[in-house]
């Protein structure tokens, strides 16, 4: 019965490992670089070693690599290959004066107390007050100072996520 138990673990092991990649070696070019590196990579422990390829190359070869595994098919190498190429950066969201964060309000408050007051206000030391508007805590160009800030954030955002539209996924087969 034991006997029995420990073929039917070993199986089911093999099962589960099935697809596995152990282990990744060989050499390759970066394009931002003319020198060759031998690269080593095992996916279970992340462990990674790069090193500079000093040995001489067969002529007409640059890139080769070896993936060590169980039941390793090409289109399983590459989907893990695949799964290696950068994302795109997720969208940011756009900025109200609502979710500006305690620096950023600090930041607009010191800005505002430094304005010039508009012209029917004063600072009694605790409070701005206008004989017209009543009186405020807050210097009364700041909602102004506010709604110029988040608009100048919100068009970086803008930016920034119309280059997230126009980021193309690289992908490594296409033609292959």
């Amino acid at each position: 019965k034991q006997w029995y138990q420990r073929r039917v673990r070993v199986f089911v092991d093999r099962l589960a490992m099935n697809g596995s990649i152990f282990y990744l070696g060989g050499r390759t070019k970066f394009t931002d670089d003319k020198s060759v590196y031998s690269i080593e990579f095992t996916p279970r422990s992340e462990a990674i070693s790069l090193t500079t390829f000093t040995k001489p190359l067969a002529p007409g070869t640059q890139n080769c690599f070896v993936f060590t595994g169980i039941g390793l098919t090409e289109a399983q190498v590459k989907t893990w290959l695949q799964g290696c190429v950068p994302r795109p950066p997720t969208k940011k969201s756009p900025l109200t004066k609502f979710s500006l964060t305690k620096d950023e309000k600090e930041r607009l408050k010191d800005v505002a107390s430094k304005s010039p007051l508009p012209e029917g206000w004063f600072f009694n030391g605790t409070y701005y007050v206008s004989m017209t508007a009543g009186k405020s805590s807050e210097h009364p160009v700041y909602g102004e100072l506010v709604e110029k800030y988040v608009a100048e954030r919100n068009s970086e955002v803008e930016k920034f996520n119309k280059q997230v539209d126009e980021f193309k996924m690289l992908s490594l087969f296409d033609g292959i």
